[in-house]
């Protein structure tokens, strides 16, 4: 029996987020999809206590409206072929696997399970990442643990929540906190208790941020925050994205050192990295998908003619040198060849 590949989507954010609240409408309400929804580690997710939190044991349990909950407690890769194996034999069925992580917890680790573990890619796709954020307790979260600022570094959408108890003002500052460290991230703002299912689904699934043959930009440059809130702003001023735009193309052999330059130079200072290369004499766009030190580079599409070919690359990470990544990745460049004066 075949199966369609099953898209992945993490669901992270910090602590009083609103996480346990969404997914316990995933886990509780009527709407028409199968979700699997694994709570990773440390989650608070507990459906009429059935999910029994056990050492070294992962509770599978299926729902009346068709969901499956997960407790995974292992190694996330078995976890998730343990899934797909009982699926092929027909013991359960799902469309969508929701991964929620730990309110304390950076999703690096999780994100890169779907870019080193290549067997997975036989069953599940990485569709995105999104960050609930706080809007009440953005600032002091940010100020109080890295973790709540790689959560939004990584995410490709961005939940606001709690904008009933926020001003105008005070929901552009949130939105502006989350623009200082994120400048290609898309930002919505929910009610995550009474939005409805087609609101919820539009802006959560379908968001295709680790496809092989595409990569999306929102091409927002980040603003600057209001003087009111500078202090909860402050330590994001190491936060940047380094942007890199060209339409020349790259010479393969240059390109790759110039990326082992940048990991050598700014290692775990980086915390995603991402792009579409025109590479010489190459038919095909080349897309890069990295999270931490990972990389992984992979044929797209075929050019098509009269297409732009045009390279956009970014780098968003903590403290980077930019100066070294656009110098190192212009060394790359193949520059066209002036025309010849043929006139004597």
């Amino acid at each position: 029996m075949a199966f369609f590949v099953t898209p992945v989507t993490i669901l992270t954010g910090f602590l009083g987020s609103g996480k346990t609240t969404l997914l316990n409408r995933f886990l509780k309400e009527a709407h028409g999809k199968r979700f699997v929804v694994i709570e990773n580690e440390f989650g608070e997710v507990s459906v009429d206590d059935i999910l029994v939190y056990e050492e070294a044991v992962e509770t599978v349990v299926q729902l009346v409206n068709g969901c499956i909950c997960c407790k995974v407690r292992g190694d996330l890769a078995r976890a998730l072929g343990d899934l797909a194996q009982r699926r092929i034999k027909g013991e359960i069925e799902f469309d969508h696997v929701l991964i929620e992580t730990s309110g304390l917890a950076d999703p690096g680790p999780v994100i890169q399970t779907f870019l080193a573990e290549t067997a997975l890619l036989a069953h599940y796709v990485l569709d995105g990442v999104v960050t609930l954020a706080d809007g009440v307790n953005i600032g002091r979260s940010l100020n109080n643990a890295d973790e709540a600022t790689a959560q939004l570094a990584l995410a490709d959408r961005v939940f606001i929540t709690k904008e009933d108890l926020l001003n105008k003002e005070q929901l552009q500052n949130a939105k502006l906190l989350v623009r200082r460290i994120n400048e290609t991230t898309s930002i919505s703002v929910v009610d995550l208790v009474s939005a409805g299912w087609d609101e919820v689904f539009s802006t959560l699934l379908e968001i295709r941020g680790y496809e092989f043959d595409r990569v999306s930009f929102e091409n927002i440059s980040a603003a600057q925050v209001t003087s009111d809130h500078h202090d909860n702003a402050s330590h994001t001023c190491d936060v940047s994205t380094v942007g890199f735009r060209t339409s020349n193309a790259l010479d393969p052999g240059m390109i790759q050192k110039a990326f082992a330059v940048i990991k050598e130079d700014m290692g775990d200072r980086i915390w995603r990295m991402k792009g579409v290369l025109s590479i010489d004499k190459h038919p095909k766009r080349v897309v890069v998908q990295g999270v931490g030190e990972l990389l992984q580079v992979n044929e797209g599409r075929i050019w098509r003619p009269f297409e732009p070919r045009e390279t956009h690359f970014i780098v968003i990470g903590k403290s980077l040198n930019e100066k070294l990544i656009l110098d190192v990745l212009k060394q790359a460049e193949c520059l066209p060849v002036p025309p010849q004066n043929l006139s004597r």
